[in-house]
């Protein structure tokens, strides 16, 4: 047919009859279902796009910072804590609380703080002794979810607790694992987006993040090395990670220790979900924490390593116990020989403390273990 159109009525066009040998009028049919088919599926994507947008705001929502409040002009600090001390989380009184202890001591120890309506845990003993961060979230909630949790500081004493980061202050949807840095001088912690969170480096009362990281994925869990001079962290090797992709990385610190020289370093790979990297205190080795079965709560065991000057692995590392229990964070002794941790023995049904040798292996329950969660030691 050629000419003009003898139906520039498109509706007419379109409900005209094809006959026999004449086509068009299925092709205009077929043409305008395919149009309406291309339609819908552009506003199904569109739509699914708006609800994926409006799913992640939701759940990437920083909480509201309380009105009221003020960052400290300074941390609290009383008389120090013996060299012996230890300080760690607890719920034998209901929900979880600070006490403190002689690692060498089996007597009760001493509870710094006493509110039922929080969970305080992960205390954390300032270079000088003087000072204790810890978290705090609702209680029963514990360390079960990051966006609900703020840092928090005391006298090591337990007196003069104060706020430092009440969740969402910065914009952080989540935060987490403030560790000092070796001088007392700054803070390193994760923080940001629940899909992409960073590590950042504060002022001592957790003001003032400097970002240190700037990866895809997750980047948690870090810790000063011994000298400042370096802060190990979990990464993931890709933007979108598993727990199975949590890998080791380190990254080397500038001169004011306020940011990286370089990229991080990449240390594990290994497929194994790696987490709670810290260096002991002469420098020569790594623990961190390793779950190497899944089934249920899983096999956790830490994991070492030794290591030079600028963080590379000079060894293959080795499993500390070799057993099927959950065993927690490495904390070191002063002198390296030992560790002390949490751990779950197999069929148990809370947390322990325990003191492990490096070199053997051998095991010591502290003596002032309760018949509850004893947890999150600090040296």
């Amino acid at each position: 047919m050629t000419g003009p159109d003898p139906y520039p009525d498109s509706s007419a066009v379109g409900a005209r009859a094809a006959q026999p040998g004449d086509p068009s009028g299925a092709t205009h049919r077929r043409g305008r279902g395919c149009l309406i088919s291309a339609g819908v599926l552009a506003g199904l994507i569109v739509l699914a796009v708006v609800v994926a947008v409006v799913a992640i705001k939701r759940f990437d929502s920083a909480a509201a910072v309380p009105k009221n409040f003020a960052p400290p002009g300074s941390l609290p600090g009383a008389t120090p804590l013996s060299d012996r001390s230890l300080a760690f989380d607890s719920d034998r009184t209901g929900n979880f609380e600070i006490f403190v202890a002689a690692v060498d001591d089996s007597s009760a120890p001493r509870q710094l703080t006493d509110d039922p309506s929080l969970d305080s845990w992960w205390p954390r003993i300032s270079p000088d002794r003087r000072t204790i961060l810890f978290y705090r979230a609702p209680a029963g909630v514990h360390d079960l979810d990051a966006t609900k949790v703020s840092l928090w500081a005391m006298d090591a004493d337990g007196s003069n607790p104060v706020e430092l980061r009440p969740a969402g202050l910065d914009g952080w949807t989540l935060q987490g694992h403030a560790e000092w840095q070796p001088d007392g001088t700054a803070l390193v912690m994760f923080g940001g987006s629940r899909l992409n969170p960073q590590v950042f480096i504060t002022d001592p009362t957790g003001q003032q993040p400097r970002q240190l990281t700037d990866r895809g994925g997750r980047n948690i869990d870090p810790a000063y090395s011994s000298d400042g001079r370096r802060v190990w962290f979990v990464g993931c090797p890709k933007s979108f990670c598993s727990d199975g992709d949590q890998e080791i990385f380190s990254v080397e610190l500038n001169a004011a220790g306020d940011g990286p020289v370089a990229e991080p370093i990449r240390h594990t790979n290994d497929g194994l979900r790696d987490n709670d990297p810290y260096e002991s205190p002469d420098g020569s080795s790594l623990g961190w924490l390793t779950q190497l079965e899944t089934d249920g709560i899983g096999v956790w065991d830490i994991r070492l390593a030794t290591i030079d000057r600028e963080g590379r692995f000079t060894s293959e590392p080795r499993r500390l116990m070799n057993d099927s229990a959950v065993t927690s964070r490495p904390q070191w002794s002063a002198d390296g020989a030992s560790i002390i941790t949490h751990r779950l023995e197999p069929g148990g049904a809370d947390f322990d403390l325990v003191r492990i040798d490096v070199s053997t292996g051998r095991l010591e329950p502290l003596g002032f273990n309760s018949s509850s969660n004893d947890e999150y030691p600090s040296l």
